[in-house]
């Protein structure tokens, strides 16, 4: 079962919405006459007008473009961050965010923290939206959609940043983003099961699954884990125009861009990344550099052209989301055996090692790095698990955007 709403065109603000519904009147106007020269001006489309049916496609369409575009730049710069790539081009700001520095006035923080913030913005006022044209909208798969992906939109923020607003608010822990993510996902789980979307209900319960296990509700993490059913996959889809590319693609490999190739750690370190299918990279040795002509670049092979999907959430972590917890709750017996499922779908052999509490945990990091691979989970992993940042001393969140530092009344602008 694979979940991938392809994206159209993205709305991210009213004005935005007028526009583009302004030039598609244009253009349907000029389909119909036979004199293009008779065509009068179109007209804005007012703010109301969106609160209707026929808004609620390309709403719903631009919800899921303004994750797209956040998601794969975010995996860029949490990336560096959180020690999967390292930076071999000509962008002073990502050697700073490679170096571990989180702070404002981060450029890059800002953008991740933008873009976050603004495909949960879409996806909430495109919810509220639905509830106001649809009279049966608790039962369309088009509220269950925008409401699952910002649900996912969440994570962006809550995983990688020390504190986080929404709409403009005061700001508030990452607990806080996750437990307002957990009622979303609620949300949009009551939805899709009355509009009878087994996928979309699959989708819902991964989301609040994670939200859950970050929140340490493990037996409420497994519970939901455990019925996301094996083959679910739920992907952003990219394109070839620029605003719909793969960001990854685009910086990190060899055809595009090589402004980040993967850490040394994956190649030089722990020598299992090497064989491991799930971190597939090309290695062409120390004299393959990218445009910094002192490091060497390795090419990540996960996505390798600008219209290459990226997972959101699949079967295997809702399986991974099950083992953490069983160790948790101090089942290792039971953790092993899941992590294995995993490790077969990628046609690796069992791990048969110890099955004490510890010992499992540290396979299931390691699995973890390797299935959630440039999915910017790395960062958020990094600091929950304790593991050891290089160098040190570095920053293990970003701060809130300067943007929002610079305009919301309850930071810096107040």
């Amino acid at each position: 079962m694979t979940l991938e709403s392809p994206i159209r065109s993205p709305i991210r603000s009213p004005k935005v919405v007028r526009r583009l519904l302004g030039f598609l009147s244009l253009a349907l106007t000029l389909g119909a006459c036979k004199d293009i020269l008779e065509v009068s001006n179109e007209q804005d489309i007012l703010d109301q007008n969106l609160d209707s049916p026929e808004a609620v496609t390309p709403l719903m369409n631009g919800v899921i473009g303004d994750y797209a575009l956040a998601y794969a730049y975010t995996i860029d710069i949490v990336g560096l961050f959180g020690q999967e790539l390292i930076h071999t081009g000509s962008f002073p700001t990502w050697r700073e965010v490679e170096s571990g520095i989180g702070t404002r006035p981060s450029a890059e923080a800002n953008t991740v923290y933008r873009n976050a913030s603004r495909a949960v913005w879409v996806a909430d006022t495109a919810a509220v939206r639905f509830r106001k044209a649809l009279p049966d909208a608790e039962k369309r798969f088009e509220l269950a959609t925008v409401l699952v992906w910002g649900g996912f939109a969440h994570f962006q923020l809550a995983d990688n940043f020390c504190e986080v607003t929404f709409h403009g608010g005061p700001p508030v822990t990452p607990k806080a983003a996750y437990e307002r993510a957990r009622g979303i996902f609620d949300d949009a789980l009551t939805v899709a099961t009355a509009a009878n979307r087994a996928e979309l209900r699959s989708a819902a319960l991964g989301g609040r699954a994670r939200v859950k296990l970050m929140l340490g509700d493990f037996a409420g993490a497994r519970a939901d884990a455990q019925q996301v059913p094996v083959g679910f996959v739920l992907r952003a889809l990219y394109g070839n125009n620029t605003r719909e590319n793969n960001a990854v693609a685009i910086n990190a490999t060899t055809l595009i861009r090589r402004e980040a190739g993967v850490n040394p750690r994956f190649y030089k370190g722990d020598p299992r990344y090497k064989t491991d299918p799930r971190t597939s990279f090309r290695d062409k040795g120390d004299t393959a550099k990218g445009p910094d002509p002192t490091r060497q670049f390795v090419e990540q092979l996960k996505y390798p052209a600008r219209d290459t999907p990226i997972p959101v959430f699949t079967w295997q972590e809702a399986r991974l989301i099950e083992a953490e917890a069983e160790i948790r709750l101090n089942n290792p017996t039971r953790a092993v055996t899941l992590i294995n499922l995993v490790r077969a779908a990628a046609n690796l052999p069992a791990y048969t090692g110890p099955a004490t509490q510890q010992a499992v945990l540290d396979q299931l990091i390691y699995e973890r790095s390797a299935e959630l691979w440039l999915q910017a989970q790395s960062l958020n992993d990094w600091r929950r698990f304790n593991l050891t940042f290089t160098p040190q001393p570095r920053d293990k969140c970003f701060e809130i955007g300067q943007s929002e530092w610079e305009t919301n009344p309850n930071l810096g602008a107040k």
